[in-house]
């Protein structure tokens, strides 16, 4: 029984495959010389495969190198992500509210919480305009939250304002349910006006996500 000579053919692409996959799998100084060894290998045994395994491992090259890629880009995603975490979010127009439109009874209640180790990220409905303006503190070419930014000394990125005309609470909200973040504010969130997002607050009410405030002795306190 003789030996298909069709089969033998295909060894020395067989090895210098194998030889070359290795030097993939390493990378580096170590794929070089692999690659060397390869071409080499076929130059003595089969030269006219030296072309096919260029290509094979130009390919290969190039879906390891958009592999690596995606990969790199989903840890710098990820680390994003991590970075942008809050513990709290707050329904500030609420809250100011609750301390009886008293600044610096917020700004006090923000400080402390940033200084127990919490992130917080400050919801602010447009209407806060009108005691920013009742306070002259908005200076001239400020928008609404670049004076909420000066003012409190917070950065933009902890702060997000509604359109002109709109509330913040369903920003607040699907925010909130989304990233699973505790909301502080006395809303309900169970009016006519809240039914878009009204399935969000239920969830984060019935995860006890909600917690109320309340000024106690001049301090806003977590009940």
């Amino acid at each position: 029984m003789g030996v298909d000579p069709s089969s033998t053919s295909d060894i020395p692409m067989l090895v210098a495959l194998i030889i070359l996959f290795i030097g993939l799998y390493f990378r580096g100084l170590i794929l070089w010389i692999s690659l060397a060894l390869a071409l080499l290998y076929l130059y003595i045994f089969d030269r006219e495969s030296i072309v096919t395994l260029v290509i094979y491992g130009f390919t290969a090259s190039l879906l390891i190198a958009g592999y690596l890629r995606i990969k790199k880009g989903l840890k710098l995603t990820e680390s994003r992500v991590n970075k942008d975490e809050f513990d709290l979010v707050l329904d500030a127009n609420n809250l100011i509210g609750t301390a009886n439109w008293d600044l610096d009874i917020f700004v006090n209640f923000i400080n402390e919480l940033e200084q127990d180790g919490f992130k917080t990220h400050l919801f602010f409905d447009h209407s806060i305009i009108r005691l920013l303006r009742e306070q002259n503190l908005i200076l001239d070419g400020e928008t609404v939250p670049m004076t909420i930014c000066r003012v409190l000394n917070r950065s933009r990125h902890n702060v997000t304002v509604s359109k002109k005309g709109h509330k913040a609470d369903g920003l607040l909200i699907k925010y909130a349910d989304r990233n699973k973040i505790t909301v502080l504010s006395n809303d309900k969130f169970n009016k006519l006006e809240d039914r878009f997002y009204i399935q969000s607050a239920t969830r984060l009410n019935n995860n006890g996500l909600i917690k109320r405030v309340s000024l106690i002795d001049g301090a806003l306190t977590i009940m």
